[in-house]
């Protein structure tokens, strides 16, 4: 007879599993067909960047990144209800 510790375990191994698996394959590529998304690895390709490979620190486009990221995060807080 099998312990139920290692039933349990075993159990509890396959529901991470699943988890990542979903995450992985239905959640993740969801996110990547929105529309915001899309607009930004589209810029990524544009400026040539691979966005598996970089680092964001040695980016010499990083600067401009920023200032988007600051001018975006300044408008919500002044709008905080768009």
């Amino acid at each position: 007879m099998i312990p139920r510790g290692r039933i349990y375990r075993a159990g509890l191994l396959a529901g991470s599993i699943a988890v990542l698996g979903i995450i992985w394959m239905v959640i993740l590529p969801a996110y990547a067909r929105q529309p915001q998304m899309r607009q930004h690895l589209k810029w990524l390709d544009d400026q040539g960047i691979d966005p598996s490979a970089m680092y964001y620190t040695e980016l010499a486009v990083m600067e401009e990144i920023l200032a988007k990221q600051r001018q975006a995060e300044l408008r919500r807080t002044r709008h905080p209800d768009n």
